[in-house]
């Protein structure tokens, strides 16, 4: 009788362990959903701000301006960047040209909980000197994110 109850006591302590042991699993597999979820909404909203910060500058502000983006950059696109913001910085200046951007769409295409890509579509205004009234235009960016501590920033920055 001893050994029916050990080993019935026994089952009873592999199908509870096994019990324990598929609910730790299906916890984490919940867990890193979640986090995979919030990657894709902060990424998103990182991408989406920088999109705007990208396409958005005042000749007033534009040491302002530009050094926002270069915050928000990293690797090849802060390079590109850089070096292509300083080109054009003079040129923006003398026309007095501003531009704002708003959001049409965007969403992300790949995520992990430390790289992302997202695409933007823009419309933004551009006025300057010569166009006091401002032309608009539209167009897209495909934007390959990374994440440095809690912030996301742009590795490279692609037009469409």
């Amino acid at each position: 009788m001893n050994r029916a109850l050990t080993a019935a006591a026994a089952g009873a302590l592999v199908v509870a362990s096994a019990g324990a042991a598929l609910a730790a699993v299906g916890a984490h597999q919940a867990s890193d959903q979640h986090e995979l979820s919030q990657a894709r909404v902060q990424a998103l909203a990182a991408g989406r701000q920088i999109a705007i910060d990208i396409a958005s500058y005042d000749y007033r502000t534009i040491d302002r301006d530009f050094t926002r983006v270069s915050n928000e950059a990293t690797g090849k696109f802060l390079t590109d960047f850089s070096t292509q913001s300083a080109g054009v910085r003079d040129a923006i200046v003398a026309v007095k040209a501003t531009s704002t951007a708003q959001i049409a769409s965007a969403g992300t295409v790949n995520v992990s909980l430390t790289t992302a890509q997202v695409i933007v579509a823009l419309n933004r205004t551009v006025t300057n000197s010569q166009a006091p009234k401002g032309t608009q235009s539209a167009f897209g960016v495909q934007m390959f994110l990374v994440k440095r501590g809690d912030h996301w920033l742009a590795s490279q920055v692609n037009p469409l």
